[in-house]
């Protein structure tokens, strides 16, 4: 007599593991429930978490609500009512589709839902709590949704305790928030944590949207992007160079109002920015895709996040000219040189992530390539991606690669004029000075700065108690630097080494200028205070505007200049210089 030891799981264990695809953390109850409250048709949309969600989260919408029959139906797996067909699931048109995300948070918290459609006059309760049968009864609700979950993961100790601290937890609860309310800035969005209001978003438009969730202080410091080609449209803004992030915090991608990650279109917006943000600096932007559903694949990922689309070239293309066309409009990119990195590094590494191997993706036609692929053996750099025009278009930027600087002259006692193969170029020799000192400054090891300048007699400055405890909080910054500070007891600082950039006899001089701007300087994070300081540092020691310069002091200053990793800005985003093109000279004698 045989023994079998293979069985069928009781419906409610396998209803936990299969949970475990759809609720991962707080986060994924939020957006799952965020994104019914949308679909349902709500024009406003409040969220309230406890514990950052493990205790608490409660979900309040005014959209068309449910009847008694689809109210007993919404917690059971794969009941849903946005797909009945399966041409229905290639042309997915809302954010829910699968009827798992109910069913899952069913599974392994306490769940309430109040609901009543706007058409009737009584509302339905349902009790749900894991391996029981859910219980539905008349309720007195207003119209619309509220879905109360408690408890998350109490029966599923094993899940519980790989969740994070609080804090953590909350991070991720408030990022996807965000998402939600860029998402769709024609509806209301109210988040509380606990008593505590987080955000409360009136309907708008997108860029005033974008303002009140990213903290965003001047609308000046977006530009808008709005491109359609072959069916496929994208609007959206993006953020000047001063308003960058040291992390991907403020990049968001949308895709039929649906939130996306995608590592080709994110790098197809970077290659926008080459050149106009410092190493470890990311653009900030919101962007909006509209595909037709048909071209595009939402179901790849139980998380929803992740796409496929039917010609991913396309659209990383128009993404990237969209992105670099509304920064030359806005005049952020300039015209000279402004596509010769592209076409001299066609190929670049596009990091992994989460543990997967980097690729290469080729910027002149979007394809994401495997890693170890060179510019010769790119299969698809053939005339079904580079038309003639684009292959004549790649050789004449390698010419104008090739062709050097003019000879320079001094202008007006504060600017370098110089000539390029697109016309006359003005360099202000204050602003590019900076630029050089700076990533001078961010070039040097720690071990080089520490060394310093010693100074052969020390030098005492008499500085005030604010002044003290500003240094002191800058302390490893100047270090950073070069200086070498002993704050002493008495009210004053000894100066034993400067910077080599600093000349004999400023040693006072400068170190008050530094504490002067930091004094007018909004409080820094700490992890941007080593640039900042280096900022504050390279704009007072640049040569001044009116300093007389010997013609090899100018050769050198524009060599230098081009030879930094973004030429076209100082570190507060000012223009290093400007080109005043072959072809505005024509028209002004014409």
């Amino acid at each position: 007599m045989s023994v079998s030891t293979i069985h069928i799981l009781p419906d409610y264990l396998a209803n936990q593991i299969a949970a475990g695809e759809v609720v991962q953390r707080p986060e994924s109850v939020v957006k799952e429930l965020v994104e019914n409250a949308i679909d349902s048709g709500a024009t406003s949309v409040s969220v309230v978490v406890r514990e950052a969600g493990k205790k608490l989260i409660h979900v309040i919408d005014d959209g068309s609500g449910m009847s008694k029959d689809d109210l007993e139906l919404c917690v059971v797996r794969h009941a849903t009512s946005k797909i009945s067909s399966d041409d229905d699931l290639h042309s997915i048109r809302t954010l829910g589709f699968r009827g798992e995300a109910l069913a899952s948070i069913a599974a392994v918290a306490d769940v309430e839902i109040r609901t009543r459609r706007r058409e009737e006059e009584n509302g339905w309760t349902l009790q749900s709590h894991p391996a029981q049968v859910p219980e539905v009864k008349p309720s007195a609700v207003d119209g619309g949704s509220q879905v109360i979950v408690r408890n998350l993961f109490y029966q599923v100790p094993a899940r519980k305790k790989f969740l994070k601290s609080d804090l953590t937890e909350f991070r991720h609860v408030s990022e996807t928030m965000q998402r939600m309310a860029l998402s769709r800035p024609d509806l209301r969005f109210t988040f509380h944590d606990a008593d505590a209001m987080v955000f409360d978003v009136k309907p708008s438009d997108l860029k005033k949207r974008i303002l009140e969730v990213l903290a965003i202080d001047a609308p000046r410091h977006l530009v808008h992007v709005m491109a359609q080609e072959g069916g496929i449209s994208i609007e959206g803004y993006a953020g000047l160079p001063a308003v960058a992030r040291q992390s991907r915090s403020g990049q968001f991608l949308f895709l039929n109002n649906r939130s996306i990650v995608s590592r080709s279109l994110g790098h197809a917006v970077s290659t926008a920015y080459e050149h106009l943000l410092d190493p470890g600096q990311h653009p900030v932007f919101v962007l909006h895709l509209v595909v037709d559903p048909h071209r595009v694949d939402v179901n790849v990922h139980p998380q929803k996040h992740e796409v496929k689309f039917e010609d991913e070239h396309a659209v990383y293309l128009i993404v990237q000219r969209a992105v670099t066309e509304a920064l030359r409009k806005a005049e952020v990119i300039p015209s000279f040189l402004g596509d010769v990195q592209l076409a001299a590094r066609p190929l670049q590494i596009m990091p992994g992530t989460g543990g997967s191997a980097p690729s290469l993706v080729n910027r002149l036609t979007g394809e994401i390539l495997p890693a170890g692929s060179t510019w010769k053996n790119v299969p698809n750099y053939r005339s079904e991606h580079i038309t003639s025009t684009q292959r004549q278009s790649v050789d004449e930027l390698f010419r104008k690669q090739e062709e050097s600087l003019g000879d320079v002259v001094h202008l007006g006692g504060q600017f370098v004029v110089t000539s390029s193969a697109e016309g006359m170029v003005v360099i202000d020799q204050h602003a590019a000075h900076e630029r050089i000192l700076f990533e001078r400054i961010m070039r040097r090891l720690p071990q080089d700065a520490q060394k310093g300048q010693a100074l052969l007699f020390s030098v005492k400055v008499n500085v005030s108690p604010s002044r003290s405890a500003l240094l002191r909080e800058y302390l490893d910054e100047l270090s950073a630097l070069g200086f070498r500070l002993e704050i002493l007891s008495n009210g004053s600082v000894e100066v034993n080494a400067v910077p080599s950039d600093v000349r004999p006899g400023n040693e006072e001089v400068v170190l008050d200028e530094i504490l002067q701007s930091l004094e007018l300087e909004a409080r820094m994070p700490r992890d941007r205070r080593r640039e900042g300081v280096a900022a504050v540092f390279a704009a007072q020691q640049a040569m001044r505007r009116g300093d007389r310069l010997s013609g090899d002091e100018m050769r050198t200053l524009v060599k230098d200049l081009f030879a930094c990793h973004v030429p076209h800005l100082t570190p507060t985003g000012k223009p290093t210089y400007i080109v005043i093109s072959l072809d505005e000279l024509v028209q002004r004698f014409a």
